[in-house]
């Protein structure tokens, strides 16, 4: 019995901190989106990196990352960045847009031998990856916007899609550590393929999100 009981607050504990770094990983990646400075984003980005909590806030920090240094030509450091979000993201992740970058840093880091692999092994493997990986998984899929720890500022940003045309569009509270978190998220899919087809609309409009999901 004594054995139950200290599995289960260990197990517990697990899903405790895991939970708070991806909360808190939100709330850094929104900060940094909204930094105009790249250096002090670059910076947060650094920040969830070394979390190494491995959740989408992670991914889409080593990609953010990756594109400030592929813009001041850090075309090396870049593809290294590029190569790990691409090979390892989760597939719904990675896009044609991502691989194209990693690509284009090749070549302007000089890497055309391995360019012509990725070019080879992305292309071909990815599609395969990500089919099989989405249907493996059961879950409820949604757009997430933004992160606040203030309501105010989900609201605004709320306000702000609805303005642009988008419906649906809620504010969700979780407490975390004693702290409320205003998430700025969509309505709930259970379907990843139309979850993807509202995110391809989105693209067209220049909005920043994710897509999600639990």
């Amino acid at each position: 019995m004594k054995k139950l009981i200290k599995t289960t607050i260990i197990l517990l504990c697990s899903i405790n901190i895991s939970f708070s770094q991806t909360t808190d990983s939100a709330v850094l990646y929104q900060e940094a989106i909204n930094t105009i400075d790249a250096d002090k984003a670059s910076k947060i980005y650094d920040k969830i990196i070394q979390s190494n909590s491995k959740s989408d806030y992670y991914w889409l920090s080593v990609l953010k990352k990756a594109e400030i240094n592929y813009a001041i030509g850090s075309y090396i450091s870049a593809s290294s960045l590029l190569k790990e979000f691409n090979v390892d993201a989760p597939p719904y992740l990675v896009t044609e847009d991502t691989k194209d970058l990693f690509f284009k840093s090749l070549t302007a880091a000089g890497e055309t031998d391995s360019l012509k692999v990725y070019q080879q092994k992305l292309n071909k493997s990815v599609s395969l990856k990500k089919s099989k990986t989405i249907k493996s998984k059961n879950k409820v899929w949604f757009i997430q916007f933004g992160a606040y720890s203030k309501k105010d500022s989900a609201e605004i940003l709320k306000e702000s899609l609805r303005e642009d045309g988008l419906k649906d569009i809620q504010v969700n509270q979780v407490m975390n550590r004693g702290k409320m978190i205003y998430y700025v998220r969509s309505t709930n899919v259970k379907s990843y393929s139309s979850i993807k087809k509202q995110a391809d609309k989105l693209k067209k409009k220049d909005i920043d999100f994710i897509i999600s999901g639990y």
